[in-house]
């Protein structure tokens, strides 16, 4: 069995990683940390965990195989020596995703900047054979898994394109503030950032695609939408060939279909699980590509694709304890 520990699991990523540990048939979970919920049984925090018979620590001395950095931005840089040599780390923040320069433009200066080559960049439909030999392992950004794997596809024909991202409440994570409070939450499309946003950073590293985003925050719990526009003169039927290279990939499905609702990605249609859909029309008379994608921020954007990059590194089947259809309706 595999011991793993969650550090940081107080948070919703945190909550979804322990929620899919649970269930995994080669996982034993040796610690969930909180320095805030330090004794207190899980599910006081996550109350869809009931039943589990865990508690928080702070107590950082304890044994696992691999360790989850579930902790903010900034975070793992300040902590991450604690763990060094003695576990595989997956860290869910953006500390080490990207190169020194695009995290000194994105981001602001860096307190472990020699570590940055040492991880892999955990995206496993593009670097699933560097994560089978990685000690160290950076969990890409929600945003960027969504517009990455759209995009991938067309690295090295498009420098630029212009991303319109619609993500849901829980993508701000668990923190306190009046803008994530219901009266202000509920019923909007509120622009969250304009331009600039981070993630831009990790579409730009693995596209080479300067992908500008646009993200609005949105009436969702859970679930984001990129909408992704570029000029290029091709066809329909040459996007699909685009996307033959996902065919064996067991997470990612293509979506187009010619009549109902359903005929392009939705976020309704993958939450709960580790899918992210992907599908595309094409505007002939303005030679315009418009690719859709969608995934649950907390599952393929967070804690599924964590356990996924579990899976890889520990030479187990990658879809093992992440085979969950998604849930629906919700």
């Amino acid at each position: 069995m595999i011991k793993a520990a969650v550090v940081g699991a107080s948070g919703y990523i945190g909550g979804e990683l322990v929620r899919l540990l649970a269930m995994h048939p080669e996982v034993e979970i040796s610690a969930v940390t909180s320095r805030r919920y330090n004794g207190k049984k899980i599910h006081k925090v996550h109350p869809n965990l009931r039943g589990l018979n865990l508690k928080f620590t702070n107590n950082y001395n304890f044994d696992a195989d691999v360790v989850f950095l579930a902790v903010p931005h900034g975070t793992s840089m300040k902590i991450i020596d604690e763990y060094m040599g003695s576990a595989k780390i997956i860290d869910l923040s953006a500390d080490f995703r990207v190169s020194l320069n695009l995290y000194e433009e994105y981001y602001g200066e860096h307190l472990k900047p020699e570590l940055i080559d040492e991880f892999v960049y955990g995206l496993p439909e593009i670097h699933r054979e560097e994560i089978k030999k990685a000690e160290l392992i950076a969990n890409p950004g929600c945003n960027a898994t969504a517009v990455i794997l759209a995009l991938y596809p067309f690295k090295g024909e498009i420098s630029e394109a212009i991303v319109d991202l619609k993500v849901s409440s829980s993508a701000g994570g668990r923190r306190e503030n009046v803008a994530s409070i219901h009266p202000e939450r509920s019923n909007v499309v509120r622009i969250y950032k304009s331009f600039h946003h981070r993630h831009e950073a990790e579409v730009k590293q693995e596209t080479k695609v300067n992908a500008q985003f646009t993200v609005h925050s949105v009436d969702l719990v859970r679930g984001l939408l990129a909408t992704i526009y570029f000029k290029m003169e091709t066809n329909e039927k040459e996007l699909y060939k685009k996307y033959f290279l996902y065919l064996k990939e067991p997470f990612v499905r293509i979506v187009k279909e010619k009549g109902g609702m359903q005929r392009l990605p939705d976020p309704k249609y993958v939450i709960g699980s580790n899918f992210v859909d992907i599908g595309f029309t094409y505007d002939e008379k303005n030679q315009r590509v418009i690719l859709f994608s969608a995934l649950d921020n907390l599952i393929k954007g967070g804690a599924g694709q964590a356990v996924q990059n579990m899976n890889i590194a520990f030479g187990l089947d990658e879809t093992l304890g992440l085979n969950y259809l998604p849930v629906y309706p919700i």
